[in-house]
């Protein structure tokens, strides 16, 4: 969102009074706004799903639907929206628990003096800029978080190459499976930023283990299964990371519940945790390490296929297979562009 003033605001109009709404209409343009008016509430909702506006002016009592039940409705899908409910009848006003519950921001009684109109139209807009100014501010701190947690990821990377690395392949490996599974948007952007910063957790453990070039100890390894949970606890100071922590401290979690820090088994793992885990596996097996070498692709989706339904979700190792199978010039380009 930007900071610039509104001079223009967007306004729907849903009246059965069709004069009075002309009226209206007519000298809502003279101010300069944009409107749209509607009779019928149906088609009006419609338009509000598939269109932004900055104020809606709702008549409060209509046939077959009242005004409050039509602030209703778009109050399911549109909490910014700056509403004005009004009436003809002075008695037959919207109760003030009416006005609060359905977060109605004015109320105007229908006459031929149209002064408090304008009055609240020009309120709603400075309404809507103070609004945007905030979800601006919060964008950009929410920017400053992430961009705070990547500082806390390239520590990692400055002392463990490997890890950099990897994390970037499987960021790719992820994204390019969640499409190819056609997840939405907002799940897209959650395992984004699950991928990118799963392996957050490994800036505490001590680089003794961290850069061991040879086998684990017990001891070692128990002090390595604690990363999940550190990065999680890491992010979760911030809210915007509020869907991302339960997917980072379940990326080692196993389908038949064997796995680590909580043992979660089958569906108790967050599916885009199962997702992430199957592409972080997928990347493990195929890189090269100081303690092993490198695996081909056919190899690695060996080892996801006897995997199936104990350490990964069966239903996506087989859409990760048949996916890494279709397009492997693709995959391959994903592994080596790093």
């Amino acid at each position: 969102m930007n900071n610039e003033k509104i001079t223009n605001s967007k306004i729907l109009i849903i009246d059965d009074d069709v004069n009075m709404m002309d009226i209206l209409s007519v000298i809502l343009k003279k101010y300069g706004h944009i409107v749209n008016t509607y009779t019928e509430p149906v088609s009006a909702i419609e338009e509000l799903k598939n269109n932004k506006y900055d104020i809606l002016i709702v008549n409060y009592l209509m046939t077959p639907v009242n005004g409050d039940r039509i602030v209703e409705l778009v109050r399911e899908f549109d909490k910014e929206i700056y509403i004005i409910l009004m009436s003809m009848h002075k008695d037959l006003a919207p109760s003030i628990e009416t006005m609060q519950s359905l977060d109605i921001q004015a109320y105007f009684e229908k006459s031929t003096q149209f002064d408090q109109l304008i009055m609240f139209i020009q309120t709603g807009i400075k309404y809507i800029e103070q609004l945007r100014k905030i979800k601006n501010m919060k964008l950009q701190l929410e920017q400053y978080l992430i961009d705070f947690a990547q500082i806390l990821l390239n520590t990692v990377g400055a002392k463990d190459n490997y890890t950099e690395k990897h994390s970037i392949r499987v960021t790719r490996l992820s994204l390019y499976f969640a499409n190819y599974l056609t997840l939405d948007k907002k799940d897209i952007e959650t395992l984004n930023l699950a991928a990118s910063f799963h392996d957050i957790g490994k800036i505490g453990i001590p680089d003794k283990i961290l850069l061991k070039e040879d086998k684990l100890t017990d001891e070692e390894f128990d002090q390595i299964k604690f990363h999940p949970t550190l990065g999680a606890n890491i992010l979760r100071v911030s809210n915007i990371f509020k869907d991302v922590c339960p997917i980072i401290e379940s990326h080692h979690e196993r389908y038949d519940g064997k796995g680590y820090p909580n043992k979660l088994k089958g569906e108790e793992i967050p599916y885009l945790a199962r997702l992430l885990t199957i592409c972080d596996s997928f990347d493990a097996i195929v890189a090269k390490r100081p303690y092993k070498e490198a695996k081909t692709i056919e190899y690695a989706l060996e080892e996801i296929n006897r995997g199936k339904g104990s350490q990964f979700d069966k239903n996506l190792a087989e859409k990760f297979i048949t996916m890494v199978n279709e397009n492997k010039s693709e995959i391959e380009k994903i592994l080596s562009n790093v």
